[in-house]
This record gives structure tokens, sequence and C-alpha cells, in this order.
């Protein structure tokens, strides 16, 4: 009685508390008559107690109840693709006819042929249209979970003969949860903080979730840019079942800001769309399926909006992945409730509205696939056959890339290309292309003419070419420069090209040369080694560093050990012999790595193990400030390096809690992008001396201007002011140089500054967008002796910026480590005066403070968990920066080596 009641109050509707449940059929699916429904299959309500709407599910019950209709109903499957971090199940209900049911194996195989134009062009009427509805990549935007269980209750449970002719000529898959763990987050928060009657304030804590939210996954992940490089384990088995199916339409639905009415698709024209992408899935399908979306919101009165924003641009998406794989993606958005009611300019916005126009839309999109189901089904086989024709066109034949020196990073972009259905061969022989070696048996060669030529493009190819300057998220992509692997491209169709390739390589850790009662080797320039080394720390040995490369092994066969070489010395040990070889043979497994025994530190060539330049790594203890005012995505970034990459245990450390916190038991100290304003003039002067007494400060993007304002450190911004430069020497020279190439905008170069009436989520961002750094890519020049360079193997580093911290070079010579190039734009869209400023400027400075010492990003090294190429960086700063210290200048550095 109470839950109905309150339920009608809700709704602003008279329900009778002996009929709720009619009563919210009726409220959900306007259209649905009485009795319409088979009363063996329990509502959403009945199963879980309480109305929908009037409560935030979590997401243990969501799964509870698509299992409750699979037990139920012969129309339905569940099927677990994997596990969370914290453990929730990622569930899938695949609904369709019974027959179709059974045969679900049978369906796929069959639908082979709209994506192998090898195969015989298939019978249309015999194939399902296949439709994924996928709900909740965004933990917080809660409204679309509940209305997957509306959704599949009444693909269950209706009897209509629309309902029917549905699952006979579709197959439909509903992701209730792509995001449990967030989903968890938000709405233990919503649910905790609701009140009777319900508070619409939009300052009520109810509607203002404390960081970080529940957007994000565990790692603060936003899934919804996780599509194309797959880092974490919720995107990889989506992303398995996905290449199961090829889904002609593929909705995501999301939430926007309250003030917001209700947003499906087609997006901006042109501007927001791929060029790779055909015309017809933006102006055909596209279009044919938004007649279906208003007919729905109009039946209901709600308004909605299209064509003047989000992205179609890069395959980062759940809503355009979809559209590189021959089917069509699309992002709906409705105005949240963020709680249970909310006001905003259009009224009160409560839970159960935002719920019913997303029910309204998805039943669209099944009504709509389904009458057009040949139309959708064609386009997809036309999709890949005229991919092989473009391919065709295209001049690269063929991207050879890999790093024998780094065989754990080059089989990890091999996993990736595998899990896109890439095909990919072995390299034929030995070659060296562009000044680069390539060896037989670690590098790979990726044909272009294949059906998924367009992801191919999309993974290895730079883009400066746009049709406007106003954009969503990021510009830049290519996941080919953010893993920092040696490419080349080749326009020779006659290769060598090795076999198919169908696995990755199962690499196997060793100890070459055996037991050794000497010291053991590491080569630093592998992906595992700074895991390695962790695991040695941790596991009790004392490890030491080489700051100077050498040669060992035997006179005829011997080895280059490379800058930042791990030396376990085997008599330094608390150990016995016999003990670290145990533990160095075993983390050699774990780890996928190789250690060499050698019998002497008489090296062949360099500095021997003895020298000063091979030093002891103090064992790392590293912590990582967070909470308000941090940016929650880049501490997910460092946390998730830290934990999932080195094995290393961080401490986030609260704001609030800095005053207290015995800085002395940390090696290093992380801040991230955001705002530091919190810490006040004890805290700063706190960790200034803690510095100077030894320690180390990594700053990322703005936390960098932080610190050099705080004069923690004494370096330089370039900083705009009024359209002018703060170093004005920097500016006189940036002048007297050639100006630099800017990308090319083919539609709209220079919007005028106007003040026309727009949606107010987005007033100001036409004319910003011209002076943005859209999330690009760029070449610098990256010193490779020193320690925060150390592993890689190549003076040019491909680096992704997204934000607008300009650093100075150092005075000193050896402590700008990464410098932008004079012509650093290499894929993405950046303001021509902004391009100005980060020309030469400095991508990575170390400035000596004390005994300590301060590691200076002006980027994002851990990039959404992708970017490795520089995330290598962060890593040293985070585990040899402790050992940095810097020479003042060429005389300090002759005194050392004296």
């Amino acid at each position: 009685m109470l839950k109905s009641t309150f339920f009608g109050a809700l709704l602003g509707l008279s329900l009778a508390s002996a009929a709720p449940m009619l009563a919210q059929n009726k409220y959900f699916f306007p259209a649905a008559t009485a009795g319409s429904f088979d009363p063996a299959v329990p509502t959403p309500e009945q199963f879980l107690g309480y109305p929908i709407g009037s409560h935030y599910t979590r997401t243990d019950q969501i799964v509870a109840y698509l299992r409750e209709l699979d037990r139920v109903s012969d129309k339905v499957s569940l099927r677990v693709l994997g596990t969370t971090f914290e453990e929730r199940p990622q569930v899938v209900a695949t609904i369709t006819a019974v027959e179709n049911q059974q045969n679900l194996a049978g369906l796929q195989q069959a639908r082979r042929a709209l994506i192998d134009p090898k195969l015989p062009t298939p019978d249309y009427r015999k194939l399902p249209v296949v439709v994924s509805l996928n709900f909740g990549v965004h933990g917080n935007e809660s409204s679309s979970s509940e209305a997957a269980l509306l959704l599949a209750y009444y693909l269950t449970a209706s009897t209509s003969p629309e309902t029917k002719q549905w699952l006979e000529q579709a197959v439909v898959t509903i992701d209730p949860l792509e995001n449990p763990d967030g989903r968890d987050r938000a709405s233990h928060w919503f649910d905790q903080n609701k009140s009777w009657p319900n508070v619409t304030d939009p300052l009520d804590r109810e509607h203002t979730e404390a960081w970080p939210g529940g957007r994000t996954n565990h790692f603060y992940t936003d899934l919804n840019r996780d599509w194309l490089p797959l880092t974490q384990p919720e995107s990889r088995a989506r992303m398995a079942f996905f290449h199961e199916w090829y889904p002609n339409v593929m909705i995501d639905f999301h939430e926007m800001g309250t003030n917001g009415t209700y947003y499906f698709e087609p997006s901006k024209p042109f501007s927001t769309e791929n060029d790779l992408i055909p015309r017809a899935t933006y102006e055909v399908l596209n279009v044919h399926l938004a007649k279906y979306f208003a007919k729905s919101l109009d039946d209901l009165g709600s308004l909605y909006w299209t064509k003047e924003q989000f992205d179609n641009l890069s395959p980062i998406y759940g809503s355009t992945y979809p559209d590189f794989q021959g089917g069509v993606g699309i992002t709906f958005e409705v105005g949240s409730s963020r709680g249970l009611a909310q006001e905003g300019t259009n009224g009160v916005v409560t839970f159960p509205f935002t719920i019913r126009n997303h029910v309204a839309t998805g039943l669209a999109t099944v009504r709509g696939a389904v009458e057009e189901k040949e139309l959708y089904l064609r386009h997809q086989r036309d999709f890949f056959a005229s991919a092989l024709t473009d391919a065709r066109k295209f001049p690269t034949k063929a991207y050879v890339f890999g790093n024998a020196q780094d065989e754990t990073l080059t089989n990890k972009f091999l996993a990736l290309l595998l899990q896109h259905k890439i095909e990919v061969h072995e390299l034929g022989k030995n070659v060296t292309l562009d000044k680069q070696e390539f060896k037989q048996g670690k590098a790979y060669v990726v044909p272009t003419s294949q059906p998924q030529y367009r992801i191919v493009n999309s993974l290895f190819e730079e883009l400066t070419t746009f049709h406007d300057s106003v954009f969503y998220d990021v510009t830049g992509w290519s996941q080919a420069h953010a893993y920092g692997l040696a490419v080349s491209k080749q326009k020779n169709t006659g290769l060598v090209q090795g076999a198919p390739v169908t696995a990755p390589k199962n690499l196997a850790g060793a100890v070459q040369g055996g037991q050794s009662s000497y010291a053991y080797l590491l080569p630093w320039s592998d992906y595992n080694a700074p895991r390695a080394l962790v695991a040695l720390q941790r596991a009790g040995i004392v490890t030491k560093v080489s700051f100077k490369p050498f040669k060992a092994g035997s006179a005829s066969q011997p080895t280059e050990f490379g800058y930042g070489t791990v030396v376990i010395p085997v008599a330094a040990q608390k150990l016995p012999a016999d003990s670290v070889f145990q533990i160095v043979s075993r983390l050699s497994r774990q780890h996928q790595v190789t250690f060499t025994g050698v019998s002497t530190g008489f090296s062949l060539g360099g500095i021997d193990l003895g020298s000063n330049n091979v030093r002891t790594v103090p064992e790392a203890k590293a912590a990582v400030l967070v909470g308000t005012g941090t940016t929650a995505s880049e501490v997910g970034e460092a946390w998730f390096v830290a934990s999932q990459q080195l094995g290393l245990p961080l401490s986030k450390i609260e704001m609030s809690n800095f005053g207290k916190a015995p800085l002395g038991r940390y090696t290093s100290l992380v801040l991230v992008g955001g705002s530091y304003t919190s810490l006040d003039k004890a805290a700063v002067d706190k960790l200034r001396r803690w510095v100077q007494e030894g320690g180390t400060l990594v700053t990322l993007k703005n936390a960098s201007e932080w610190a050099i304002k705080q004069g923690i450190v004494k370096e330089k911004l370039l900083i705009p002011a009024n359209g002018g430069w703060a170093d004005t020497t920097a500016f006189a020279v940036a002048l007297a140089e050639a100006t630099p190439p800017t990308p090319k905008v083919t539609q709209r170069p220079k919007p005028q500054t106007t003040f026309a009436p727009r949606r107010a989520d987005f007033v100001g961002q036409e004319q910003e967008g011209t002076r943005a750094i859209a999330g690009s890519i760029y070449l610098t020049d990256i010193d490779i002796t020193n320690p925060i360079g150390f592993g890689l193997t190549n003076r040019r580093l491909y680096v992704f910026r997204n934000g607008t911290t300009f650093l100075r070079p150092s005075r000193n010579p050896y402590a700008t480590v990464a410098q932008y190039t004079a012509s650093p734009l290499v894929s993405g869209y950046v303001s021509r005066n902004n391009l100005q400023q980060i020309r030469n400027s400095a991508a990575v400075v170390v400035s000596k403070v004390g005994t300590g010492r301060v590691i200076l990003f002006a980027d994002d090294p851990n990039f959404r968990h992708y970017w490795h190429g520089t995330s290598r960086l962060f890593t040293n700063a985070v585990l040899l920066g402790p050992l940095l210290n810097l020479p003042d200048g060429p005389a300090s550095i002759a005194a050392e080596e004296e």
C-alpha cells in the first residue's frame, strides 16, 4: 500500500492500490492493452517488491530478474560474459522466438555471409536482424538499466502479434549493466540520500554525488571510451560477444543534464561523422530509425532534439564502433533526474519519466529494425564488400609493426588487433624498413586489403583534416602511436608476408645461463620489466639499476644491456643463492621476462657491474592525492598503472587527510591534474619540505602549473595572457620562426562570435572550439639516457595531449627530458595559437629541489590506460625518480664522472 501510494505521488497519477502492476504497465507501455501480457511472466515490480522508478535497483537484483525471465520463458537465455574488478557478473539476455533461441549458433553461422565478402550472398529473408540494446555504460546514468528490465519484460511477456513478429524476425540482445561497479556506486548513493517526500532542490545531497561519482568503473575508467583500446575486462568481454553477432542496430542508452530533454541521432552532419563510413549509414539507416524514435516520443508528448552535438567521429564509443562493423550505432540521451526527482528548466524531472522515455525509444528501435530488416542486412553485406574496394584505393597496402627488444608490448598490440578480428600475418623474414629493423618472429604484418580495413585504418593512421573545429571528445585515437612501437607503412603489395596469426604468442620467461652465484640481469626495455622489479623488491631482493649501457656474456656472443638494466647481485642478498634463484625463476615465468645469469662483473664493454653508475633502487612506496578537486579519471589511470601494470600498492590519500599524512614513508607522491586550492599554506610548506629532504614529486598537467606557481619548483610556464604569451622571449622566437602547419578545416574554418540561442549544455562551445586542443597526438624528442626515458629505444616519442599546460624548457640542459618538435602535430585537431605554443615547448621536465626532485609532465602520460609509450615515463618517474641526482651542467657531470 505504501509503495503504490508513493509511486502514484511520484508520477502524478491516480493509481489504484489494488492494481499497481496494471497501473505501472499502463504508464510505461501506454499503447498496450489490458490482458496483453502473459501472467506467468512476473513484472519487475512483482519480482523486486517495489515499483520501477521508486528506488534504484542494485546490480544483483537486475541480474536476478533476468535470470528469472530465463527460468520462466523459452524466449530468453541469459549469459554471463565475465566479471568486473569488483567481482560483479557481466550478463547479456538474448530474447527471440523459441525456434530462433534453439538455433542461435546456426543463426550466427548463417550471418557470417554478411561480414565475409568471399561467401555467397545470403537469402536475407531467412536471416534475423540483430538489435543490441546496451544500458548503463555510465553507472550514474541510472534510468537506462531500469528501462532494460521493462524492455526485457515487455519482449518476454507481450502476447501481441507485433511482438511475436519482432521475435521471429529479430534477435534482441539486452546488456542491462555495461558498468556494474559504477552502477552500484551510484545506486547506493541515490538510495542512501533519497527523502520522503522527494527533495527536488538541485543542491540537495541526493543530486550531488560525492567524488568520484558513479560514472566510471572501478579504476574510474569511462567505459564508453574503451571500445577501441579495450583496456578493461568489461570491454574485452563485451567485444568478444559483439563479434559473435555483429549487430545491425546497436543503441547506447545514456543520460545528460537535467535541463536537457531527449537526444537521438542523427548527429551533426559531416562535422561529427567519419569519412571512412559510407554515407548511407548516416543518411539512410540513421534517418530511417529517427522517424520511429520521433513518433514514440511524440506519442508521449516528450520533447527531443537531434543534429546539434555528440560525435560519430571515432570508433571508441559503443554508439560508433558498430558503424565500423556494418551496423548502425546510436546514442540516446535523456534529461536526468539524478535522483528520484529534480527541478530543471523544463519543470520537475522524475525518475520514472526518464525511464519511460528510454522504454519508448527502445521499443521503437526494435520496431524500426524489423520493419526494414532487409535494408540493414543488405547494408552490412555491402559495407564489408566496399571495405575491400576502399582498401584497394588506399596507398598503404600493409603495416609492419614490432619491437624485438620489447616482445611483451608487441604481443599486447597483436592481442588487441586479434580482438578486433583483424587479419594479421607473421613477418616472413628480417627486414629494414624506414631505417627500422623488424625481426622475423618478433614483428607482424597487417594487410589493409581485408574486410576490417576501416578499423585497421583507425588503429594505424593519422588524421588532420576535419569538417569543423568543434568536437565532443578526442580527435586523435591511433593505437599504433599510443603503443609507441616501430611501425612502417608499405606501398609494396609484394612485401614478404608469413602465415596468418590466430592467437597472441605464449611468451615464456626464462633465466638464461641458469643459476648464478654472481648476478642476474634484466633488460629494462621489456614492458614487464618494471612489474618484475616491483615483484623482486616485494620478495625482499636487493635490486640495482644501471645508469649506463654495457656488454656481458661470452666474447663470441656478447649481449648488449641498455640504460636501466636491472642488476641483482647475489652476494648482496640476505637470502641464500638457491632462494634468490628460485625467486628469479618464478618471477621470470610469472611476468614473462628473461633474466640472464652472469658469472663475472667484468663487462665486455661499457661499465662494470660494480660501477657507481649501477645504483641501488629503493623499494617503491608511492602515493597519489585523491578526492574533490582532483580529476578522477587521471587518478584512476595512475591507480590502474600502479595496480595492474606494476603490481605496486598505491596509497590513495584524500586531500582532506594530507595534513596528517606521514610523507616520510613515501618515496614518490603523484599529483594528477585538477585543483589543489584546498591545500593551505601549511600543507604547501609541508610538501615543499618533503621534496627538499629527498622526496620525488610527480605532477601531471595543471598540477605541474600549480607546483610552479606555488614555488615548489623553479621552472617556468608559457602561459597565454590576453591573447599574448607570459614568456615574451619565447613568443619572439616563435614569431621569428616559420609558421607551423595547422590541421585543415574543410567546412567551417572560423565560426563567427555570436550569441545565437543554442542548447544551454553547449553555449559558447562553437566559439571556443577553434581555440581548443581536441585530444590530439604530437611528436616529441625524448632523452633515452635520462632515467625517466630508460627502456625506450627510439628518441621519437608520441604523446597525447588534451590540456593547455605549456612548460618552458628548463635552463638546465639535462632537465628537459622530452621536448615537442618544431612541427609536432601528428594526428588530431589543435588551434593555430595552441599549436604555436606547443612547438618546441617541454613535455617533461625534471627539476632538482634540495636533495629531492619534481618531475613535471605537461600532459597525462597514462591517458585512458592505453598510452603505453608514455606510461613508461610515468612508471620510471615513480620507480626510478628517487635515484635522480640531476647535474647542474657539464662541469658537474665531469666532476661526477671523475
